[in-house]
């Protein structure tokens, strides 16, 4: 099991954005193997209109993709308050450096290379997963104390 005790894979939901429908029927098996949620999208603009509808908890994003690189989508992504929060892990073949650091620099969390390795992919999506709910219960904690500082005051 590659969960947390902070982390529940029943209410994570993870998009997946590849151009290759493969790709995406691999990625969601291994994932709902664990329970995770999935939902997919096959293009960067299917991605960005997936996000109207849905908000997913972890992003699984190709980097090369035709019309709309995964590096442009993580950039409006990361560039809209309401998603910006969202991990975003990227999957790519690319062994080019100057891509890598280029999807950290936009806000990426963390990255695959293919062909992935099941066991490395869902370690880095539970850790992903982890630490966003970590910040959301530290995020909770903090508004908690500020309550009980104005009681007090």
């Amino acid at each position: 099991m590659y969960s947390s005790e902070l982390i529940n894979p029943e209410e994570s939901i993870i998009l997946l954005v590849d151009d290759l429908k493969q790709n995406l029927k691999l990625l969601t098996f291994i994932l709902e193997a664990e329970n995770y949620q999935t939902s997919f999208a096959l293009s960067g603009k299917d991605a960005l209109e997936r996000l109207n509808v849905l908000t997913p908890d972890l992003i699984l994003l190709d980097l090369m993709m035709p019309d709309m690189s995964g590096l442009e989508v993580c950039q409006k992504i990361k560039s809209n308050d309401k998603y910006k929060d969202i991990p975003i892990i990227f999957l790519t073949a690319s062994q080019e450096e100057h891509h890598l650091v280029e999807a950290y620099t936009i806000g990426a969390s963390d990255y695959v290379t293919k062909p992935f390795k099941k066991q490395e992919l869902l370690s880095r999506v539970a850790t992903q997963l982890t630490i966003k709910s970590q910040i959301k219960y530290i995020s909770k904690l903090k508004k908690e104390i500020n309550q009980l500082k104005a009681l007090k005051n």
